[in-house]
């Protein structure tokens, strides 16, 4: 099964620096699955199992943008006192790109749409989550495209 999804890919840089900060913070207050570093991207759009088709394609290599990201802080869904996905928070008006998609897609716009960078699906809290202990650094850097990935558990690829 095919999980495809939307994404700006992060820079080999900020990914580093990202893995460095997070993973050594969260190390010690849960247990789970925690993402690669050469995965870590910003999820725009989940599409799931999905055909992609060539108007996609060329409809996500004709946006062209140039939007400052900044990642800083921690979020979990559904919160972070009961964390099962845990994520860095993502700052950077990708709002637009996100509504253009839904709107070619004829896909519901999500109310709460987060963008986000998936660090961890998390088994056990071992100590509390303190929010304000991941809120010392921001890694930032120009977003500028958009990418189709694939992710069926056992591999990770980019499409486009």
């Amino acid at each position: 099964m095919n999980r495809y999804f939307i994404a700006v890919e992060i820079p080999e840089k900020t990914k580093e620096d990202i893995f460095s900060f997070f993973y050594k913070k969260l190390d010690k207050k849960i247990t789970g699955k925690f993402v690669d570093k050469e995965k870590l991207h910003i999820t725009l759009l989940f599409l799931g199992d999905f055909e992609i088709k060539k108007e996609l394609i060329d409809f996500i290599k004709e946006m062209k943008f140039s939007i400052p990201i900044n990642i800083k802080g921690i979020g979990a869904f559904p919160s972070i006192k009961n964390p099962k996905t845990i994520y860095a928070r993502v700052h950077g008006n990708l709002n637009e790109h996100y509504e253009k998609l839904c709107s070619f897609l004829s896909m519901k716009k999500e109310s709460n749409f987060t963008p986000h960078v998936t660090l961890c699906r998390a088994k056990q809290v071992i100590d509390k989550i303190d929010e304000k202990e991941f809120e010392s650094n921001d890694f930032s850097f120009i977003a500028d495209s958009l990418h189709i990935f694939n992710s069926d558990f056992s591999n990770y690829y980019r499409i486009i």
